[in-house]
């Protein structure tokens, strides 16, 4: 199993919580988040240097607990002190993007990297739809025309024209091209039936955030037989599965440090997103995170995540202060890791 770390960019200050969006600007202190990007870029470098598999940026707005509006920026400082782990962006949201200059950005970074890029990419949620005020009915739309036009505009080898219902471009010619042939690594999400069926039928890898595992198994379930339908057969590679991380010497430690964190307010404020954003019923797996204890535990939980047909864990560690995050991603490395990627 390969193992990713997701290099959050969390505000390290006070700030609104999950119950608040957008989180007014007068929050951020610039110091402040200027030492949050810095404390971001050395826990990827300790995460490339301990061994993980990946290093992981996501898109996010108008909030603290992810300051990566535009992943394709995070990526490119990654390449800088990144030097062995892939760079995966988890994932750029197509709806709020040129999809054309997103391939060209996503090309430039895999030069960059020299090949080293893997990509997700995603709808949104609402409240990112809710960001410029796109059409919320239209994000499905034109987050999987824009997938396959990104992919038509890596893999060409002349300009073309490009006339679609969602998109219209009189000429498309990406430079530079991907490193990769013919094109970087893909994912899509595996968050409903129509979209797990969009990825088979593309050969593309999907991914989960927070779900329950049994839900997972049923995901992957779907997405097997509808590949098989496409007519190939995915790997365990090809399912990627987030959640928020936190390991320490023991589950007591671990509990303790996760209740002083998320206490009754926290797990309200998540309720509060969820009724107010929508989505899946998360909050369990937000405010009680999946994988978070001491190593015994920790082993168990990617052996039943492993089980479940994934691949790929991509562990947030969202979990502390700046110093226990680091002793978290430490304590996961020496305990767990290796365990991990034997699966």
């Amino acid at each position: 199993m390969l193992v990713s770390s997701l290099c959050m960019v969390g505000y390290d200050g006070p700030a609104p919580g999950l119950e608040i969006w957008p989180a007014q600007p007068d929050y951020c202190k610039p110091d402040i988040a200027l030492a949050s990007f810095n404390h971001s870029l050395a826990m990827a470098r300790k995460a490339d240097a301990l061994g993980f598999d990946w290093v992981s940026v996501s898109e996010h707005h108008y909030a603290p607990y992810i300051m990566t509006p535009n992943p394709a920026v995070m990526a490119g400082a990654l390449t800088q002190v990144v030097k062995c782990a892939k760079i995966a962006l988890l994932g750029p949201l197509v709806p709020l993007s040129n999809p054309v200059r997103l391939a060209e950005e996503l090309a430039m970074l895999d030069m960059l990297s020299g090949g080293r890029i893997v990509v997700l990419f995603l709808r949104g949620t609402p409240n990112e739809h809710r960001t410029y005020d796109n059409d919320p009915d239209a994000t499905r739309a034109q987050t999987q025309e824009g997938i396959d036009l990104i992919i038509k505009a890596w893999t060409s080898d002349e300009a073309f024209a490009w006339e679609g219902e969602q998109y219209q471009y009189s000429n498309v010619a990406v430079w530079p091209r991907t490193v990769q042939e013919p094109h970087p690594v893909i994912y899509g999400s595996g968050n409903s039936e129509e979209s797990v069926r969009f990825a088979a039928a593309r050969r593309m890898g999907i991914a989960f955030s927070f779900a329950p595992p049994e839900t997972v198994r049923n995901w992957v379930k779907l997405y097997q037989e509808e590949a098989a339908k496409a007519g190939w057969q995915p790997d365990p590679s090809h399912v990627i599965y987030r959640g928020i991380a936190y390991a320490a010497e023991s589950d007591t430690r671990a509990a303790d440090d996760m209740g002083a964190f998320f206490g009754a307010k926290a797990v309200e404020q998540a309720k509060i997103q969820q009724q107010t954003l929508g989505g899946p019923p998360v909050v369990p797996l937000i405010t009680e995170p999946y994988f978070v204890g001491g190593p015994e535990t920790l082993k168990g939980r990617m052996e039943a995540i492993r089980d479940c047909g994934v691949g790929v864990v991509d562990l947030a560690w969202g979990v502390g202060n700046p110093a226990q995050r680091e002793a978290a991603i430490d304590c996961f490395a020496s305990n767990v890791l290796a365990t991990a990627q034997s699966l």
